[in-house]
């Protein structure tokens, strides 16, 4: 199971004022509000916790169907925090289990039902257009090409579907009809888009 977010650090700083007033009580708990005010980039931080809290609401959303956001209830803890990246656990009624990729460009965060994950491809995309139909194609156009080429299989065979619950998936179809499903977890914000797919551990399935 996966989930996975990514915050454009510039975009996020023109649309959010995380310093206005009652905007950290609403979204973080007195554990993470001290993370913030104690950082180096205070910034950063916020956008690191957010983008965990994200990820694994994604992964909540697959498990249970139910698409309801409380940032108050998924609790962050940093295990080890660098320059370039991040480690840390999630908790909401059970534990989830967070890494982070760190620019000055952009935070990337995934999110992960087991501390030592299966076999996870991720990918960051730069857009140079932010309308949502470019980014909407330009993604799903390059899940495509890499599911295919780590699968040795034809683009024609993948098509990408959201399920009843709205969580993505990549649906594999060889010629005899059958059918491999990957969870698939999409996230775009400003110029840039990440996404993660889970692979077989062998892909010989198909």
């Amino acid at each position: 199971m996966i989930g996975n977010d990514i915050v454009d650090l510039a975009q996020a700083k023109q649309e959010s004022n995380w310093r206005r007033a009652g905007f950290l009580d609403k979204v973080f708990t007195a554990h993470e509000q001290q993370l913030i005010h104690s950082a180096n980039d205070p910034d950063c931080m916020v956008w690191l916790l957010w983008s965990m809290k994200e990820s694994a609401y994604k992964l909540v959303n697959r498990q249970t169907g139910k698409r309801v956001f409380a940032p108050q209830k998924l609790v962050c803890h940093l295990e080890s925090t660098g320059s370039e990246t991040a480690v840390g656990t999630v908790f909401q009624e059970r534990t989830y289990y967070t890494k982070s990729v760190i620019t000055n460009q952009y935070v990337a965060t995934v999110a992960f039902t087991v501390a030592d994950s299966q076999p996870i491809d991720q990918f960051i995309i730069p857009f140079s257009n932010t309308t949502y139909q470019t980014q909407h194609t330009v993604i799903r156009a390059t899940i495509k090409q890499q599911c295919a080429a780590r699968l040795s299989v034809s683009e024609s065979t993948i098509c990408i579907y959201k399920n009843e619950s709205c969580v993505p998936i990549v649906l594999v179809k060889d010629r005899l009809g059958s059918q491999l499903k990957l969870p698939l977890s999409i996230s775009h914000h400003g110029h840039y888009g990440a996404y993660v797919v889970e692979l077989p551990t062998t892909t010989s399935t198909i």
